[in-house]
């Protein structure tokens, strides 16, 4: 298969992609996966997490928390 300008060129850009992509650093990255999609960052610049994993997060510390008490309090 012949290798057009546009092949080579969209090559190019994707190889610059993705090595942008290898210097992002992880926290960024775990960061950008924690946001709200719909509303990523407040006027202030600040973080807005996303209620979903907030949720989650809160019914998990209320089950170990239930587990916690059944657990060793004892009548």
């Amino acid at each position: 298969m012949k290798r057009s300008e546009q092949t080579v060129h969209m090559r190019e850009r994707l190889l610059e992609f993705h090595a942008h992509e290898r210097q992002e650093r992880l926290l960024v990255a775990a960061l950008r996966c924690l946001e709200d999609p719909l509303k990523p960052r407040t006027t202030e610049g600040r973080f807005r997490p996303n209620p979903f994993l907030l949720l989650l997060v809160i019914l998990a510390v209320l089950a170990a928390g239930g587990f916690l008490i059944f657990r060793f309090v004892q009548s």
